[in-house]
């Protein structure tokens, strides 16, 4: 008898209280839930790593509960910015429901949703592309196309084909998400600030600056009715909001504007969301000529990705893009070419040779080479810009141009007029029909790069001329 009531005492201790008492989960769920919504999710994360635990002895391994209840683990992970171990989470619960559940499950659509933006955050946008996809159907066809969680899918899809760099068709699922969440939310709903900066975001992508600013100062009316002027999210509206200003060439309201952003973001402890308004901060640093704290705001952009994100996420590589242009507009192509050859192959790693992303990165080197007197490397470079630039803009577009005019005063350095002026002509003709639908402000920019086209073209011209 004391045998087998010894064995039975250590079954008993052995089993998981839920396993008797399921109100334990409930209790661990609910106080979980509280601390996430307080943004203590490091206290969140045992709360529901022992409901997981507790649902799966009760239930088995493989019932929905547990599947979903391990969903609220990886989120917890996930927000303290340990991204790997969140994925493996995920995945452990995706498994968990695909088991459990029939097909088309809205649980699933959970899971996969979840996946995916994981992955987007990794910086590793094609899967995350496809897991995203697999939700927005599973989701549509389960809870209906303009259900809110089928909207939540495609704001992830539309913000993964974003980091890809498929601009348009980004906004166009923003616009679908727009019209339906203005027809169904109230004015100050946080859900449709955050539809209205996502759609100014890629307007800005999409050189449609004008466009982009009304929709941002409506994102920013609806974030701090909704969340307040120093929420984090508020903070990166107004960082958006201030390159739009720049871009009408409001360059001092755009800096105070940033200035106010990037306090929010020291104060919230959003490293991320910092190191993105500061990157921000040392271009606008840049064009205003405050060289120090360009070099500072750089700086600490990088050091902040390279501390909370992957070492090969693309993020990093932007980062170090900024950082080398302060070199270079300093004078230190020396400086400036390794941070430019690494962000190369980083982008190149992580998004594919033809993203946008390289653009910027080899039109840099491209002038980096040029000034250390490498003219043969420095017109390779930038032709694969110019290359690049034709593949992923626009006819019009600003970025375009540059790269082509970039290329034009590098033959043109080279005593290649012939080559040069067709370039330089073609981004002339282009400039001039941009000048006459821009604003007052953007009218000013470029004219300035109009009349730097126009010098070098004529210097061409008359190389062309007495080449002989």
């Amino acid at each position: 008898m004391r045998l087998g009531l010894i064995l039975l005492l250590v079954l008993l201790w052995a089993t998981p209280v839920a396993a008797q008492d399921p109100a334990r989960i409930q209790s661990d769920v609910r106080e979980g839930q509280r601390l996430m919504g307080e943004g203590r999710a490091a206290e969140a994360e045992p709360r529901f790593a022992r409901a997981a635990a507790d649902a799966a002895a009760l239930w088995g391994d493989a019932s929905p509960d547990a599947g979903s209840l391990r969903l609220l683990h990886a989120n917890a992970v996930e927000d303290q910015g340990r991204l790997a171990e969140a994925e493996t989470l995920y995945r452990d619960a995706l498994a968990a429901l695909e088991r459990a559940t029939e097909p088309g499950h809205p649980r699933r659509g959970w899971a996969l949703n979840d996946l995916g933006l994981n992955l987007h955050k990794q910086g590793r946008h094609a899967e995350a592309l496809e897991v995203m996809t697999r939700a927005v159907e599973l989701r549509a066809a389960s809870e209906g196309p303009e259900a809110p969680p089928t909207l939540t899918s495609l704001n992830n899809l539309a913000s993964i084909l974003r980091a890809l760099g498929r601009f348009q068709e980004s906004a166009e699922i923003q616009r679908r998400i727009l019209a339906v969440r203005e027809a169904t939310l109230p004015s100050d709903h946080p859900e449709l600030g955050l539809t209205l900066n996502n759609l100014g975001a890629v307007l800005l992508d999409l050189d449609r600056p004008d466009e982009a600013r009304e929709v941002l100062r409506r994102a920013h009316a609806v974030r701090v009715r909704a969340l307040g002027d120093d929420d984090p999210l508020t903070a990166q509206t107004l960082i958006l909001l201030a390159e739009a200003l720049a871009l009408d060439g409001r360059l001092d309201a755009a800096w105070s504007m940033q200035g106010a952003a990037v306090d929010a973001l020291e104060r919230a402890d959003a490293p991320l969301d910092l190191a993105a308004a500061l990157s921000a901060r040392a271009d606008l640093a840049l064009v205003l000529g405050r060289p120090e704290e360009a070099r500072g705001a750089a700086g600490r952009a990088l050091d902040l990705r390279r501390r909370h994100l992957p070492p090969g996420h693309p993020d990093v590589a932007a980062a170090l893009t900024v950082l080398a242009d302060v070199h270079l507009s300093a004078g230190d192509a020396g400086a400036a070419l390794p941070l430019l050859e690494e962000a190369l192959e980083l982008t190149r790693l992580s998004l594919g040779p033809d993203h946008v992303n390289a653009l910027r990165i080899l039109s840099l080197l491209g002038l980096a080479e040029g000034e250390l007197r490498r003219g043969d490397r420095a017109i390779e470079r930038l032709k694969q810009a110019s290359d690049l630039a034709e593949r992923a803009l626009p006819p019009d577009h600003l970025g375009r141009l540059a790269t082509t005019a970039d290329l034009g005063a590098a033959l043109a350095a080279a005593r290649r007029p012939d080559a040069a002026l067709p370039l330089l002509r073609q981004a002339g003709t282009a400039l001039v029909a941009r000048r006459a639908s821009s604003r007052d402000g953007a009218r000013d920019r470029e004219d300035g790069a109009l009349r730097h086209v126009w010098r070098l073209t004529v210097t061409a011209a008359w190389d062309a001329a007495h080449s002989d």
